[in-house]
């Protein structure tokens, strides 16, 4: 059994052993995250720099450690399967300035309304952050459905509502990484101590928009 594969059984299902590993590995020069998505969320943060953060009120869906961990927002609330259905309804009657997916909009059976719900949670002038991946193996938590390119995404999102004009996309990529996390014996491949991070658009590992409602 390889170190990541002895790692990935020690630290499954625990948030507080995951976060204390990946500290100590840090502390010696192995970086426990995920390759894809340290590279992305590299380029996710500078392309969302604009936003004044300390001012928004945002809702994460299906909310995860990061966005939490690493920005502080006017407020924070998150909407969680199965207590809410972002495909049925919206979440209650608050208005949004950010709505965040991140690696949620692939799991959904219905998209396009849960896009819609989304559009009508946002405050005028607000912006959703959808995440997706792309040259991603199926993973079915609980079932994978859909994906995106960059236009696939852009236009998607101009479908449900939001400005074609006001959708800004991007994506990371590049062959080694796809190469990698395609194993059927590993999961998703960590940075280690050193991965390429070049960037290459024909092999998207990762896709994202953000899209303004006005």
């Amino acid at each position: 059994m390889s170190i990541q594969s002895f790692l990935e059984n020690k630290i499954k299902h625990n948030r507080y052993l995951v976060k204390k590993l990946k500290n100590l590995a840090k502390y010696f020069g192995f970086n426990l995250e995920y390759w894809h998505r340290y590279a992305s969320y590299k380029l996710i943060k500078k392309d969302i720099s604009f936003l004044e953060f300390e001012n928004l009120d945002v809702l994460e869906i299906s909310a995860g450690e990061y966005w939490k961990e690493n920005y502080k927002f006017k407020s924070f609330d998150q909407m969680n399967f199965p207590e809410h259905d972002i495909c049925k309804n919206a979440y209650g009657e608050k208005k949004y300035d950010l709505i965040i997916a991140d690696n949620v909009w692939e799991h959904l059976k219905y998209p396009y309304r849960a896009t819609k719900n989304v559009f009508n949670m946002l405050k005028e002038d607000g912006y959703f952050l959808v995440i997706t991946p792309f040259l991603i193996r199926v993973h079915e938590v609980p079932i994978d459905c859909t994906r995106w390119t960059e236009d696939g995404l852009k236009y998607f999102l101009n479908e449900n509502g939001f400005n074609l004009d006001k959708i800004f996309t991007n994506s990371w990529g590049n062959k080694k990484c796809a190469k990698s996390d395609i194993r059927e014996d590993s999961t998703w491949t960590r940075i280690g101590i050193y991965k390429d991070m070049t960037n290459n658009k024909t092999f998207p590992l990762q896709v994202w928009a953000l899209a303004k409602k006005n």
